[in-house]
């Protein structure tokens, strides 16, 4: 998992652009005390996320940089069991999916929640994770860890997941929000021809029905239908690729 920069818009309004350059098309604004994700830097230029989830390059001059973040901890694992009381081997009452943020101070070992006991090596204080930009090979990482996970419909967790359901915890575990539903996800980033790793493909008969995510230009990782699990795939199946959409910079970034 990922906890890239953060910047504040210090400006009335700041634009956000398809390209670094002050001629690229302007795609969105942002307003004044509105906090955007940093995902990569190029010279004065820093393609940002902003709070609707659109993208798109701004100077980095408009944005007030290293935002102080309170401490918490962060559910570093798969499925993270809760328990009974404070011992490994006492009951399981429950699970707490990757990335849910638990703001209790720790006891120990353990830190208690309102569901139960949650051991602390299952987490990581939020201060404590890598901060940097996403790149391609850590979403191909965190799609791996969870191949072999069953499809459910509606599902967000290592208990179950749907194909949008996946893609997005994948980029959320790296810090991107993207959309819950595919056909949503299929209109924002920028649409691209050939896919690269870390890219979405989206598939369907007519309209969008279904997302993998990339990890070449001819193979992915998905949840492919109701009775599978996650696993990974190849173009030239009974699926019509619709198009490829990039969330992340197109262009080398620090």
């Amino acid at each position: 998992m990922l906890r890239p920069y953060r910047g504040r818009v210090t400006r009335p309004l700041v634009g956000l652009r398809s390209a670094p350059a002050d001629n690229a098309e302007l795609v969105d604004q942002a307003h004044y005390g509105e906090v955007l994700t940093d995902l990569g830097i190029l010279g004065e230029w820093m393609y940002v996320q902003g709070e609707d989830q659109y993208l798109g390059w701004t100077r980095r001059e408009g944005l007030e940089l290293d935002l102080g973040v309170a401490s918490f901890f962060i559910v570093a694992v798969p499925l993270a069991i809760l328990r009974s009381s404070p011992d490994p081997a006492a009951a399981h009452v429950g699970y707490l999916p990757a990335g849910a943020a638990v703001h209790r101070h720790a006891k120990g070992d353990w830190i208690e929640t309102e569901m139960g006991w949650l051991a602390r090596t299952d987490t990581t204080l939020n201060e404590y994770l890598i901060e940097r930009p996403p790149a391609a090979d850590d979403l191909i990482q965190t799609a791996e860890s969870f191949i072999g996970v069953p499809y459910l419909w509606g599902g967000t967790t290592a208990l179950g997941l749907d194909c949008s359901g996946f893609v997005q915890q994948v980029y959320r575990l790296n810090g991107v929000a993207l959309p819950r539903d595919a056909d949503q996800q299929a209109v924002l980033g920028r649409k691209v021809e050939e896919a690269r790793a870390g890219d979405l493909m989206f598939f369907g008969a007519d309209t969008v029905t279904h997302v993998a995510l990339a990890t070449s230009a001819t193979e992915f990782i998905h949840a492919p239908m109701s009775g599978a699990v996650v696993e990974r795939g190849r173009l030239g199946g009974d699926r019509k690729l619709l198009g490829i959409r990039r969330y992340l910079p197109d262009v080398p970034v620090a």
